[in-house]
């Protein structure tokens, strides 16, 4: 009984704590991006990433951005068996954006990486990278948002 009293008292603590994460408040953007071009790279990583911008678009409000990027994405084959079958892959994605505004002309490199397993069905590995791309186009999207932030406050 003691036991359980514990538990419940540590839980009713811990939730009452007053944690929450650092970028968990709707805060106010005052930019949006007027236009995105991709020239030729990955179609998959360049319309995961514009999907993910697309809250960002027309919204009239604040500064505008205009941005281009160029998307090099690799898939390279790591280690291979004796009988030369590839075992694992490095997945990697290079993404430079040119960020043009009224008074700013940046240029910002984002990388990810990833190391995935060679898997028997084609079809399942297929899929299987587009949900990385999809992860990594999450993660370059937020990395843009921070500098795009930091740029508009500058």
């Amino acid at each position: 009984m003691k036991k359980i009293l514990v538990l419940f008292l540590f839980l009713f603590l811990l939730e009452n704590c007053g944690y929450s994460p650092m970028y968990s408040k709707n805060q106010k953007v005052d930019f949006y991006i007027q236009s995105i071009q991709f020239d030729d790279g990955d179609k998959d990583l360049a319309s995961f990433i514009k999907s993910n911008l697309n809250n960002y678009f027309n919204k009239n409000t604040g500064t505008n951005f205009v941005i281009e990027a160029k998307i090099k994405y690799q898939k390279i084959s790591v280690s291979k068996t004796i009988e030369a079958v590839t075992e694992e892959y490095n997945l990697s994605s290079d993404v430079s954006f040119r960020i043009k505004s009224e008074n700013v002309d940046k240029i910002i490199n984002i990388s990810e990486k990833f190391k995935m397993n060679n898997l028997t069905d084609e079809f399942e590995e297929r899929e299987y990278e587009k949900i990385i791309k999809r992860n990594m186009a999450r993660s370059i999207t937020s990395k843009l948002l921070i500098q795009l932030t930091r740029l508009n406050v500058n």
